[in-house]
């Protein structure tokens, strides 16, 4: 089995750039939430774009009863010693300080969010987003999740009712051209479980994550397929879906999703195959 890292899902924390740009250093931290934060369970109708600038979106909430795109769960602030930190930064500890709080702000979007759809969201066809709440130099943040078209959520899709507990009934099944599909419609790919690289919060290193996610997504294959971790099929390749920059490391949950790959169109599951012939379309 081949080992191809597919592509990377980006937890995205967006809106902080423009904002860290003037900073107080003698002020008073506000523990209240801003005008500008979101309500949690309120819905909204924004698409992958507009969900990366700050809060207040600039669509406004929607009834979650009817057609939205994203729902906030959590509304958080980051840790007044690391606001502090920022305040006082010089030079490139103010990168550090953002890198630190970005990171901060993203766990706490994970953990709530695993906690919010009810299981590992890795293997639903969800996204969970981090934004920061103006003024972000407060550090609120609203954590937010949208269901997704494919495994490079940049495409939102559109929902009726909330996603609380619901993570379980929008399984992964299939890919085709990078866009979720049904298992029994053509399709070159096809989700196999997750991976995750530990220690928790262990350094970045780009090699030594490519190499590990690889090597962890080639055997969560093979057992999918139901084989010996020493086996091998030339027919498939196994491509991991996570974290594979710096920036997107800081703050994930080091967990990539799995990917079982065909070079020609499938038309049914892989799933315990063995070494039987492939569903070809």
């Amino acid at each position: 089995m081949k080992r191809v890292l597919l592509i990377v899902v980006v937890l995205a924390l967006a809106g902080g750039g423009a904002y860290w740009l003037l900073r107080d250093t003698s002020r008073k931290i506000p523990h209240t939430p801003p005008a500008a934060a979101p309500r949690v369970g309120s819905c909204w109708k924004v698409d992958a774009a507009g969900a990366k600038a700050a809060f207040p979106w600039a669509a406004g909430p929607v009834d979650c009863a009817g057609a939205h795109t994203v729902e906030v769960f959590h509304v958080g602030q980051a840790g007044d010693d690391l606001l502090h930190r920022l305040d006082e930064a010089e030079g490139e500890n103010v990168k550090i300080a953002q890198n630190l709080l970005y990171a901060q702000a993203r766990r706490a979007c994970v953990v709530e969010g695993t906690a919010f759809l009810g299981g590992n969201w890795h293997e639903s066809k969800v996204q969970i987003l981090a934004s920061w709440i103006a003024p972000a130099t407060d550090g609120f943040f609203g954590c937010a999740v949208a269901a997704v078209a494919g495994p490079a959520a940049d495409e939102f899709t559109t929902r009726e009712g909330s996603l609380a507990k619901a993570g379980p009934t929008l399984p992964i099944g299939c890919i085709a051209s990078l866009k979720y599909v049904d298992c029994t419609a053509p399709h070159d790919g096809e989700y196999t479980g997750s991976y995750s690289i530990a220690p928790m919060d262990a350094p970045f290193d780009e090699t030594a994550v490519r190499n590990a996610s690889s090597k962890g997504c080639v055997g969560v294959g093979l057992r999918y397929l139901g084989l010996a971790e020493t086996a091998d099929r030339a027919d498939l390749s196994a491509a991991a879906v996570g974290p594979k920059t710096a920036s997107d490391w800081l703050g994930s949950d080091q967990t990539f999703a799995c990917y079982l790959m065909s070079s020609r169109p499938l038309k049914a599951s892989v799933a315990k195959l063995g070494t039987g012939p492939l569903p070809l379309a």
